[in-house]
């Protein structure tokens, strides 16, 4: 099973990195995001809450992490929740009714 997280370093936007290895106090993950030892960081993984990280090393394109508390590893390994938001305004909306004609 592949698990990525959404890692926001501070100043940036949110970057999706591939976790290589998952602890309940830390993880190592690529370094997609330019991480610097000692910056904080905000991560979401899986079912989790976002939560706080410490940069703790940066090495050969990988980035240690530890987390601001422990994690529930089967929330974190969860795949994220994908919500559908329907449609509602305009011609879209009623693009699924065949009987319903717009004003």
């Amino acid at each position: 099973m592949i698990l990525y997280a959404a890692v926001t370093r501070e100043g940036g936007a949110a970057v999706d990195c591939r976790v290589r290895n998952l602890s309940s106090t830390g993880a190592c993950i690529d370094d997609a995001a330019a991480l610097r030892p000692g910056q904080r960081a905000t991560v979401q993984m899986g079912a989790l809450r976002p939560m706080g990280a410490d940069v703790m090393w940066v090495e050969r394109g990988f980035a240690g992490l530890r987390f601001d508390g422990a994690v529930d590893l089967a929330a974190a390994r969860r795949p994220r929740s994908k919500t559908v938001v329907a449609a509602q305004a305009g011609w879209i909306g009623n693009l699924g009714d065949a009987y319903r004609r717009s004003a």
